[in-house]
């Protein structure tokens, strides 16, 4: 214990996530006085990730977390939901009832016992959507969202990992809120542990995925027609934003549900020389969309992305639809990439040769799941990839001419789905390479497709 205080945060946190599943509430009075010099060594590592909106609760919230001396040296991650309120939901109560309040009705109550009461409640949630919808825009048109972000994030001394997601959100900080909430239910006569959660989820920001009508299966997602397409470019400028203040992103990650909302997205954002300055300190970036996309993105933002990112050392593209970042491999060579995991992406033979080219000749691992190959064989990729060293490498269900020939290694295994009906269900063997495998890893001289 005489050391504690001198130990680097990255053995601090091990520690604490070796202890976190190990606590029992009954202990914590016990913990806290006998170890009293761990908390005091890594309390700054209490709130690792921050999420901030477009709210003004939200702002204030994340401006105190990252003025606060103990717990903002330990925030690294910042997470910026992709959801908005709509100016269709805001100016149309008729719309706000569709798509908003009928949801959230139905999942809670017996919409067929509601009464004028529930009128008079209707327009009180509605008029605070309103408020909330004139404040993004305000915080949006103004700038101040990527100003105060940047601002607070050019503080943060390790760099900062920057995720956006569409995941649902529905917990709203606001004391304000709630407070307003309560007072709205006493006014109406409601009881407040029954229509606090509806009136929450009423108020909460929609993402695009909550506005996508989906009447014929994945195949056909489409944005509902009432809708235009959400303006992301005030988010997507917080890369620039912060590099201009000073800081540093050094990890940008996308988890969408669906590519919505980079369909649209001005190439402006990704052409301003601050933006191009952001992705120089770019060390990893990270696409995941596993919802089909039904029409091309008119400007490829991850492209734009990489193209500019020289200093990448982690790249992950894992994407339902394989035409809709027809240039990501064909980007500015990185001669420090190395770890590679590339999902559903679309590529020529040429494309491919120029992306290894660009590598540097040992490569720590890569992953090739699900590659559409639209011009060249396999077996010239093949032929390629052994050209580079890897401490790990794995491919499987390679798509395009002589596909079928790139087998991984299975074997059978199962039993009987129901009396009478069989089936076998094929497993990847444990520590095995599969013929394309052991090809590209030299522990064989065989092509497995000129075989």
């Amino acid at each position: 214990m005489a050391h504690l205080l001198d130990l680097p945060d990255e053995l601090l946190i091990q520690i604490c996530c070796a202890l976190r599943h190990h606590v029992d509430a009954s202990d914590i009075k016990s913990c806290r006085l006998s170890c009293q010099r761990l908390c005091a060594a890594s309390s700054h590592l209490l709130v690792p990730l921050v999420a901030v909106d477009c709210r003004m609760a939200s702002l204030d919230r994340f401006t105190q977390i990252m003025r606060h001396p103990t717990i903002a040296r330990g925030v690294h991650t910042i997470r910026v939901p992709i959801h908005s309120y709509r100016h269709e939901l805001s100016e149309l109560l008729s719309s706000f009832v569709k798509f908003v309040a009928e949801p959230a009705l139905h999942s809670h109550v017996d919409t067929a016992n509601l009464s004028n009461l529930w009128l008079r409640a209707l327009h009180l949630v509605h008029g605070e959507y309103q408020r909330l919808y004139r404040e993004q825009e305000t915080l949006r048109r103004e700038g101040t969202f990527a100003d105060v972000v940047a601002s607070a994030v050019a503080t943060m001394p390790h760099g900062t990992v920057l995720i956006y997601d569409d995941e649902p959100c529905n917990a709203l900080d606001d004391a304000n809120l709630q407070v307003l909430a309560l007072q709205h239910c006493r006014l109406l006569g409601l009881d407040p542990s029954a229509w606090r959660s509806i009136w929450y989820e009423m108020l909460s920001p929609k993402t695009w995925t909550d506005l996508i009508r989906d009447d014929f299966g994945w195949d056909a997602f489409a944005p509902d027609a009432a809708f235009e397409e959400p303006q992301m470019d005030f988010l997507l400028e917080l890369p620039a934003a912060i590099a201009k203040a000073g800081g540093r992103v050094h990890d940008m990650r996308f988890h969408l549900s669906c590519e919505t909302p980079l369909r649209h997205l001005e190439s402006g954002v990704t052409t301003r020389s601050d933006f191009a300055s952001a992705m120089q300190q770019l060390h990893a970036f990270a696409l995941t969309c596993h919802q089909p996309q039904m029409e091309a993105l008119s400007h490829d933002y991850a492209s734009s992305v990489l193209d500019r990112a020289p200093n990448l050392r982690f790249l992950r593209v894992d994407i339902a639809s394989p035409g809709s970042h027809p240039n990501v491999l064909a980007s500015r060579p990185w001669p420090r990439l190395q770890h590679i995991h590339l999902a559903g992406v679309q590529c020529t033979l040429s494309g491919l040769v120029t992306f290894l080219d660009g590598l540097p000749a040992h490569v720590d691992s890569m992953c090739l799941d699900s590659v559409y190959l639209t011009q060249g064989s396999w077996a010239d990729v093949l032929e390629a990839l052994r050209q580079k060293t890897y401490g790990s490498f794995t491919i499987q269900d390679p798509r395009g001419p002589d596909a079928e020939h790139v087998d991984a290694a299975f074997e059978p295994a199962g039993n009987t789905r129901s009396p009478g009906e069989q089936f076998v269900k094929h497993v990847r063997v444990p520590g095995s390479l599969s013929p394309a495998e052991a090809f590209v890893c030299r522990f064989t001289d065989t092509n497995p497709c000129q075989s």
